[in-house]
């Protein structure tokens, strides 16, 4: 028994992903889907300490919800060293965001236009988007100064209790005229 094959394509929806067809939908821009990550690497030189029982010190048996880790705010060095860390990875973000946003826009300017659009708008079309993530860069430059200007006004408004004054005692002579 000899059977003939014929080698027929699928026909659409044959494998349920184009279930619907439209004839009148210009498929002429394919479109595309950039990649690129945004990392984040934090690290202390804070030696962790282990309790009794094995536990390190994280409360409630999980791990801590902060991307610096739990702030333990009970000297001022320690206020100084969070600042410090904020700091460094707000400037590493920044870093970071604009170079994708670099990055984003030129790949978008180099896309398929749409139809009737000429290269022009493209690129200001991927201009707009590549500003939007110069926006969150400079959002995390000013969050790195911020966090400088909190140590800042620490060190201002608490310099007593860290490192008391010396009082001059109060001059005998008032001023006159």
């Amino acid at each position: 028994m000899a059977s003939a094959q014929t080698n027929i394509p699928p026909q659409a929806g044959a494998n349920g992903s184009q279930a619907k067809t439209n004839s009148t939908k210009n498929t002429a821009f394919t479109g595309f889907a950039p990649s690129f990550g945004l990392n984040v690497n934090v690290q202390t030189n804070q030696p962790q300490a282990q309790g009794a029982g094995g536990s390190n010190g994280n409360r409630g048996g999980g791990g801590s919800h902060f991307v610096l880790g739990d702030p333990d705010f009970n000297s001022a060095e320690d206020v100084r060293n969070y600042c410090n860390q904020v700091r460094a990875l707000m400037a590493q973000v920044a870093i970071e965001l604009a170079m994708a946003g670099k990055i984003l826009e030129a790949r978008l300017a180099q896309a398929q236009t749409l139809p009737g659009d000429n290269p022009v708008q493209a690129r200001m079309r991927a201009g707009k988007v590549g500003r939007k993530f110069k926006k969150a860069s400079d959002g995390s430059i000013a969050a790195a100064r911020s966090a400088m200007g909190a140590y800042g006004a620490f060190t201002r408004e608490y310099a007593d209790l860290m490192r008391p004054r010396p009082q001059r005692p109060a001059s005998t002579n008032p001023f006159k005229f």
